[in-house]
């Protein structure tokens, strides 16, 4: 009897051996890799967390973070562990199974929290299993439905640009997303096609005679159609912003018959460009041809039509809107040059001086944050600073607070230092910070790039979503990198303490360590009562807001909002800009039609009244019920 079992005991060991090797023959070569073979675990998740090099060779999914899935035709999946989901009781989770490896690079939900679209990170000449894998199912983006599962193809054969690739290769010092939405359901990515491996249709081609060129691509989810918007052969995009109305921003290289056009060292870059929602293309800046290649400074836009950058012309801020093909543009005072724009949550933006720390722009500029003393005025410092245009130093606002690094140079190892300053009474803290010696809370900040990149391409490895921010850094005692995060409402601003967690249970799970995104769904949430409060700083000559309890309709509350000079009952103009509940009124008697970069304010001494209708609608339908007015004297 025991022989009969060794016997057998003998074959099935053998049988294993041989399933075993051609499993991972496949695997190292072609595959045959279906959607069917994924499975999704999506459903009342709230966060998504996304990290680098998948080890799925070496590892199986952790039992202990095992919930309830989707039926499935996955028989006994494993998890896919670039890719771990939080739900609302914190619970880990795994996002997708599969008995194949998958490079999960990021996972962005649209605006209604019905459908999450998972990027794959594709290396068109890698031998990686998950390359192979992607080659079979000829898709780099999954649309998923998240509340039943279904999963299909936003469209074969386009290579979604990586989030790595994409923070090196734009020219914004602070990335903004690849794929994005417009309100009226269309989807516009950055992205390229392969010679071989992966087969799209022949009109969305995207390569030239050196390789995988950079497209933009419109989705129209309507109608399930893709487009490619420009001519890979003549322009490589850069960068892009959607705005509402199926309107697209971008920039790009300019090529000629597919090769970079120069101007003696330098890459010739375009103008912006605006799409209108009809195709038609409009050029909204003209740079000085002696001043080099096209517009190579940050852009930003409003949460509806309207973009802001830096003039091409002066220190100044434009702030520009394309309305029925009738373009018009509003100029903001500025005393430094502008290498970013940016955004907080609770209405206000910022810009990132050149050199010069944060200042806010609207309302009324004022500055916020000094550079480092030990980094102020080095930009051009290359030991210091490299061709990074910040000096490696970049800032988010978060609940209120603004989050900054900077680099320890006194330090050997240039540890850095994560600061928080509270920006209702400008008190600052350090949240990591090392000590004399560096060894303790000595860390040093990843950055999204290869090695032997430009340091003109490095961006900061930290992510936001719900009040947290989560941070990819390595630490300099271990030499092993760790994913820390602050929670912005649980800081003290009392102590000197560091506050910061390491998060080994969500680092643990991860392929690794080193995050390449942290995404959520979004907030939809409203208030049945809503309300909108009219607000002016003292002596501000350029702008008025408008502070709303809802996200509003943008359009209709446009119609409702006026501003009456009280000495002449005549109309003044302004440009509107939206950033989340909030509506920046940014004033401008030509009313946007003198393109001579110079600032129209209000006049100073005179009253003016600005009134919001009741009759003003949120995203609902809701309207605010009465009149709002109020009166102001800059």
């Amino acid at each position: 009897m025991s022989d009969i079992v060794r016997i057998l005991l003998i074959s099935l060991l053998s049988l294993a051996i041989i399933s075993c090797s051609a499993k991972d023959k496949s695997e190292s070569s072609a595959s045959n890799m279906k959607l069917s073979d994924i499975q999704s675990n999506l459903n009342n998740k709230n966060t998504f967390i996304t990290s680098g090099k998948n080890n799925y060779s070496n590892f199986r999914s952790n039992s202990n973070i095992r919930s309830k899935r989707y039926a499935s035709n996955v028989n006994n999946p494993s998890s896919i562990n670039s890719l771990v989901v939080i739900d609302d009781d914190g619970k880990i989770d795994y996002g997708l199974l599969s008995n194949y490896d998958l490079q999960i690079d990021k996972v962005v939900v649209d605006p209604k929290n019905e459908y999450s679209y998972v990027l794959l990170k594709f290396d068109d000449g890698g031998g990686t299993s998950s390359d192979s894998n992607i080659r079979a199912i000829n898709c780099t983006i999954l649309k998923i439905n998240i509340e039943n599962g279904e999963m299909s193809c936003l469209v074969n054969g386009i290579i979604i640009m990586s989030q790595i690739k994409h923070a090196r290769f734009t020219r914004d010092a602070y990335t903004k997303p690849v794929f994005q939405f417009s309100n009226n359901g269309n989807i516009y990515f950055r992205g390229s096609t392969s010679y071989e491996g992966l087969t799209a249709k022949s009109e969305l081609g995207c390569y030239n005679s050196d390789g995988p060129s950079s497209c933009l691509y419109e989705h129209v989810t309507s109608q399930g159609v893709t487009t490619k918007l420009n001519n890979e052969a003549e322009q490589e995009i850069s960068r892009l912003l959607t705005l509402e109305n199926g309107q697209v921003v971008f920039t790009g290289w300019k090529l000629e018959n597919g090769k970079q056009i120069y101007k003696g060292s330098q890459p010739v870059h375009s103008e912006i460009i605006i799409r209108d929602s009809d195709g038609e293309k409009y050029e909204l800046t003209s740079t000085n041809p002696s001043e080099g290649g096209g517009f190579h400074k940050d852009i930003n836009k409003g949460d509806y039509v309207s973009l802001i950058y830096g003039s091409e012309k002066s220190s100044n801020v434009v702030i520009t809107r394309l309305t029925s093909g009738n373009l018009k543009k509003t100029y903001l005072n500025f005393p430094f040059s502008t290498t970013s724009i940016i955004k907080s949550e609770s209405g206000e933006i910022y810009s990132h001086a050149r050199n010069d720390g944060l200042y806010r722009l609207l309302p009324k500029s004022k500055k916020i944050i000094d550079n480092p003393s030990g980094i102020k005025g080095s930009l051009w410092n290359n030991e210091r600073c490299g061709s990074s245009l910040t000096c490696f130093i970049y800032y988010k606002i978060i609940n209120g607070i603004v989050f900054y690094n900077h680099i320890n140079y006194s330090y050997t190892n240039k540890p850095t230092t994560i600061k928080a300053t509270r920006l209702s009474d400008n008190k600052t803290i350090s949240v990591i910070n090392p000590d004399s010696g560096c060894t303790n809370n000595c860390y040093k900040v990843n950055f999204i790039n290869k090695p032997g990149a430009s340091t003109a391409a490095y961006k900061l490895s930290w992510f936001n979503t719900d009040k947290k921010l989560y941070i990819s850094m390595k630490n300099m005692i271990t030499s092993q990198n760790e994913i820390i995060e602050i929670n912005s409402q649980n800081l003290n601003f009392e102590s000197n303490e560091n506050q910061y967690t390491i998060l080994n249970d969500i680092g643990n799970n991860l392929s690794s360590k080193k995050l390449t995104s942290v995404t959520s769904k979004n907030n939809l949430s409203s208030s049945s009562n809503i309300s909108g409060i009219i607000d002016h700083e003292d002596n501000d000559t350029s702008s008025i807001r408008i502070e709303f309890s809802n996200k509003m309709n943008y359009s209709d509350v446009e119609s409702k909002v006026s501003i009456v000079d009280n000495s002449t009952n005549n109309n003044v103009g302004f440009m509107p800009l939206w950033n989340n509940k909030t509506l920046h009124l940014v004033i401008d008697t030509d009313n946007g039609t003198v393109f001579d970069d110079n600032v129209d304010p209000l006049t100073s001494g005179k009253t003016y009244k600005v009134t919001l209708s009741g009759s003003a609608k949120d995203l609902d339908g809701k309207t605010i019920g009465s009149d709002v007015v109020k009166y102001i004297t800059p």
